[in-house]
């Protein structure tokens, strides 16, 4: 099998040199304010997607086992997603200063801690976490990091313990006023639950996806765009017969766009990636995918933006053809600032994977979400959650162990954070999953649980 290079560590590197450079000259920036919704790019600020506020705001330090928070619903086309926004109760207006520390503690309950179907135990965990986020600028270069470590320890089951490290981190570079980019890498953990096919009960473990990018974009004019970038995927699981085989993926992307002076842009794009999988029962040999793509992005008013992507995805086999699968896919989110306290986030998605399993098919996973916030004072706000996911098994041949295969989980949280201090800030927040499903994966659990964090 062909072994694909990673370029993670130069991009670490590459990511770090700017700090060293500015912090031999030059004084740090202000504080970083919360992203709002792009303008047309300019030679120091290349343009970006707008940032649903509400989206980020997740309120539990966890995420439900198998129901991650995507960045890249929350952020289209995007190449930096806080790490803090990904498995903690940071929100990126907390980022704060250009270099900023971050220490959290907390408890939660779970009434079913290994999610299955009957015979569930329940168990607390007690989590720590430190965190590190960054954010300066010197000239035409802006360089963004956000890191977070958690780990959880159960009081009764230390087997159920575990450690997650996210990260992120971007170099926008500008070699001139119209050619500029991103040089960026992520990394996203969580649990997940998958069914063992040999004892048909479900298992906990931990998920790791990254990503590192390189892309750039060169201003033709005052509005069109032409893009293009490398990058590298990869996903793995600590159990074994992973849902989607564990894909190892590098790809390139070329696209053309054009910026309206209102803040809006539509972008055409075209991606061609081969890989490979790293779990052995989804078959030996390589694949190649296709990927065409609409970009949209649009600040309809001055309190709603709307971010959408709509494609078509193509992966193909050298071997084993019966692996091949193609279909649409898209995700489109909705930001509402209904008044100067509240918010609403919203969104859909599909996504299409492999089913990790020589027999071939497809897993297509649908999402929807709705977030609303609430400032209930300027220390006090106050979220609420809903995620509805479906997933189902298809062209799986009958007879085949997940033929016909289909399942839905619903999360529903609500969370209360309280600043009592300019450094710290206290939340509580309760979290209710269902799992239902026709193999035997269905579940319920409920999880309550209180943190406190501190900046420094």
């Amino acid at each position: 099998m062909k072994k694909l290079v990673t370029f993670r560590p130069v991009l670490a590197t590459l990511c770090a040199l700017p700090f060293a450079v500015h912090a031999q000259g030059g004084q740090p920036e202000g504080p970083a304010q919360p992203s709002q919704p792009s303008m047309a790019s300019t030679p120091s600020s290349p343009s970006t997607p707008s940032v649903p506020q509400s989206a980020l705001w997740q309120g539990t330090p966890s995420q439900a086992p198998g129901i991650p928070y995507p960045s890249g619903l929350y952020y289209p086309n995007a190449a930096f997603a806080p790490a803090g926004t990904q498995a903690s109760t940071v929100t990126e207006e907390e980022v704060g200063p250009a270099l900023r520390f971050r220490v959290l503690a907390g408890m939660e309950h779970e009434s079913n801690v290994t999610r299955v179907a009957t015979g569930g135990k329940s168990d607390t965990a007690s989590y720590l976490g430190v965190g590190l986020a960054a954010d300066r600028h010197f000239g035409l270069q802006r360089v963004r990091a956000d890191l977070e470590a958690n780990a959880y320890r159960y009081h009764n089951d230390s087997s159920l313990d575990y450690n997650i490290f996210n990260y992120a981190a971007a170099w926008d570079w500008s070699l001139t006023p119209r050619f500029h980019g991103t040089l960026g890498a992520n990394q996203q953990q969580y649990r997940e639950v998958q069914l063992d096919p040999v004892t048909l009960t479900n298992q906990v473990g931990r998920r790791t996806e990254s990503e590192e990018l390189l892309q750039g974009v060169y201003e033709i004019g005052a509005a069109w765009r032409v893009t293009g970038d490398v990058s590298h995927t990869h996903s793995h699981s600590s159990l074994a017969n992973s849902w989607n085989g564990n894909p190892d993926l590098t790809n390139g992307r070329v696209g053309v766009g054009y910026e309206f002076g209102s803040g809006a842009s539509v972008y055409g794009r075209y991606r061609h990636g081969s890989g490979s999988y790293g779990d052995n029962a989804a078959g030996g040999g390589d694949f190649h995918e296709d990927e065409t793509d609409m970009v949209l992005k649009w600040p309809a008013t001055g309190k709603t933006s709307f971010d959408a992507r709509l494609g078509h995805l193509r992966r193909e086999h050298d071997t084993n053809k019966q692996r091949d699968f193609s279909g649409a896919v898209g995700s489109a989110v909705v930001n509402w600032a209904v008044t100067g306290k509240t918010s609403i986030a919203g969104g859909v998605s599909r996504d299409l994977n492999g089913t990790g399993d020589i027999v071939g098919g497809r897993v297509t996973s649908d999402r929807v979400f709705i977030g609303p916030l609430w400032r209930a004072t300027p220390l006090v706000a106050v979220n609420l959650r809903y995620d509805h996911v479906h997933r189902a098994w298809e062209d799986i041949p009958s007879g085949s162990f997940n033929a016909g295969r289909d399942e839905t989980a619903n999360v529903l949280s609500a969370a209360v954070e309280w600043q009592p201090l300019r450094w710290m800030s206290v939340s509580g927040y309760v979290r209710g999953e269902r799992q239902t499903s026709n193999a035997n994966t269905g579940y319920h659990n409920t999880t309550v649980g209180a943190a406190v964090k501190a900046f420094f």
